[in-house]
Parts: C-alpha cells; structure tokens; sequence
C-alpha cells in the first residue's frame, strides 16, 4: 500500500511538472521576444542621448542580454557597484538570453566581437543591454542599458577632438497588450554615472582601418 502511495505521489508530481514545463519556456520565450521588440524601438527613436554620438563604422551590439553585477573586461573594472532601482521587483530574474539582429537592420547593426572585448579603445558606439526587468508598478519594466560612444566636438585647435566614455542607466518601457512603448530614462543618481577615457583626434577616427584601437591623446 505504502509503495503504491508512493508511485502515486510520483507519477502526480511528474504530471505537473511535464504541464508546467510548456508555460515556463512559453514566459522566457515572450521575454526574450519583447524585450527585443523594446531594444529595436528604443534604437530606433529619436533621443537625446544617442543623437550628439559619434562612432566608426557600423554600431555594435552585445548579444547576451543579463544583469550585469559588474562591469570588468580585460582585467578593468569599470563599474564596482551593480545598478539598483527602488522601482524594481526583486528578486530580479537573472535568466539571461540572446538579442538577434533582423536581417532588415544587418546594415546598420553588427555584433561584438565576444572575443575582442577592449571597447575602451573601440572607435564603434556599442550598447550592452540587460532582458525587461518587472518593477512594482503593473505593465512597466526597466532594462539595465550600457552604453561605450564618443563625444565630438569641432573646438579642437588642429582637428575637432573626441571624448570616449561608457555610461549607464536605465530604460523604462510599458508594455501592455501586445504594444510596446518607450518611456523614459531613468538616472542612478542626480547626475549620469559615467566614465571617461580621454580624448583623441576625430581625423584619427575617421581614417583608422577596420580594427584600429583608439590610442589617448597625451594632452
């Protein structure tokens, strides 16, 4: 009697979890799909923030959309303190996946190299994204967004100088009813948490070969 009990209990068990199993890859499936429908909106508009950017080439994108506790590549720490939001719901879900570039957009967008990871020195805009995190309020979401870019300006005294930098914050979304629609940025702090590697020359810039490096200006 025990055993059969217990081969009862199992089989019940196996039930629920062969039915559960669809509706779990379904919720990580509609993430992966929504949050890059949000990426590709976000890209797309207008903003303040990516308008006065300059890059060389085609702009970059990091695949691997997760929550980054840190930012460190090629043995730098850049960023110590991982970003946090009163807004958020936590736990924060931290599965993480992998943003596809549509093939519409292949000549405007192209990947990182995963093994290249020196975007310090990078003469592309790149943008490192997190997956739609849920916050308190129903139907919004903010994503961790980082972003590597120059800024240029034409005061130079020979040629117009540039400034690398990464910077991060975060991108606020409500998606409701199959639409998705683009919010806001929201600051870590008062200010734009930033950091910035120096300057170089836009001529530089504009005549390195594929795969040339920034080096710093020594001024």
């Amino acid at each position: 009697m025990h055993r059969l009990t217990a081969f009862l209990i199992i089989c019940s068990f196996l039930l629920l979890t062969a039915c559960a199993a669809p509706s779990i890859f379904k919720s990580r499936d509609r993430t992966k799909e929504l949050t890059q429908k949000a990426i590709f909106k976000y890209l797309a508009q207008p903003n303040i923030f990516l308008d006065d950017l300059t890059g060389k080439g085609l702009t970059k994108l990091d695949p691997l959309l997760c929550l980054r506790e840190t930012l460190s590549m090629n043995g730098t720490v850049y960023f110590e303190q991982p970003m946090r939001s009163d807004l958020l719901k936590y736990p924060l879900p931290k599965k993480a996946c992998r943003l596809v570039i549509p093939d519409s957009l292949a000549d405007k967008y192209r990947y990182v190299d995963e093994e290249n990871t020196d975007y310090e020195h990078d003469y592309a805009i790149i943008h490192q994204f997190s997956p739609l995190l849920p916050t308190k309020e129903p139907n919004i979401y903010l994503m961790e967004y980082h972003i590597w870019a120059n800024s240029c300006s034409d005061v130079g005294l020979v040629s117009p100088d540039c400034v690398r930098a990464v910077n991060r914050y975060y991108l606020r979304f409500r998606v409701e009813n199959e639409k998705i629609t683009v919010l806001d940025v929201l600051l870590l702090t008062n200010m734009i948490d930033f950091i910035g590697f120096g300057g170089f020359s836009r001529k530089k810039m504009e005549e390195a070969l594929p795969g040339e490096k920034i080096i710093k200006s020594r001024h």
